[in-house]
């Protein structure tokens, strides 16, 4: 879907053909609130300004400028999926709950990850394809950087037993 980013908000990007028109609107708020243009440097104004005025519409009511959510929701999966997650929630000793609110955090924190990466890193980029040579003469060691390793699911708890002896953050 595309969208447009403003002050936090984020809108919908839509085009009608029949009247040669964009259109959105703002997203993750309680309300509707729709914008719409000939070109996308209308369309991108008005949204500017649909928040603009949401947001003074919310100081002069007293309402929150945001969607409320509950933080429940119902995600449907395959039943073998249903299943590998309880083994791997049991195995990590934590209730199946536990390990998809810790798993949907580490998606939410690092989007460029994949599942099943283990994690060691300051920064907030995605890390460059890493080459194997020697190092420069004069390079230091221990350098803060992002280390981003592929271990197998069966080995995960070894890996992060490993990791956390050997000193490193794991995100």
């Amino acid at each position: 879907m595309n969208t447009l980013k403003y002050k936090g908000y984020i809108g919908s990007v839509s085009y009608s053909e029949p009247d040669k028109i964009f259109f959105g609107k703002i997203e993750g708020i309680d309300g509707l609130v729709n914008y719409e243009g000939e070109s996308v440097q209308e369309l991108t104004a008005a949204f500017h300004e649909a928040v603009e005025d949401y947001l003074i519409f919310c100081e002069e009511y007293g309402c929150k400028p945001e969607k409320s959510y509950t933080g429940t929701f119902n995600v449907r999966i395959a039943p073998g999926t249903h299943r590998d997650i309880a083994n791997l929630a049991a195995e990590a000793g934590i209730s199946i709950n536990a390990f998809v609110k810790r798993a949907l955090n580490e998606a939410v924190k690092h989007p460029w990850v994949d599942p099943g990466t283990l994690v060691q890193g300051y920064g907030a980029d995605r890390p460059e394809p890493a080459m194997l040579m020697e190092p420069e003469p004069d390079s230091k060691y221990g350098s803060r950087e992002i280390l981003r390793l592929s271990i197998p699911r069966k080995d995960m708890a070894f890996a992060k037993d490993l990791a956390r002896r050997l000193g490193w953050d794991l995100e």
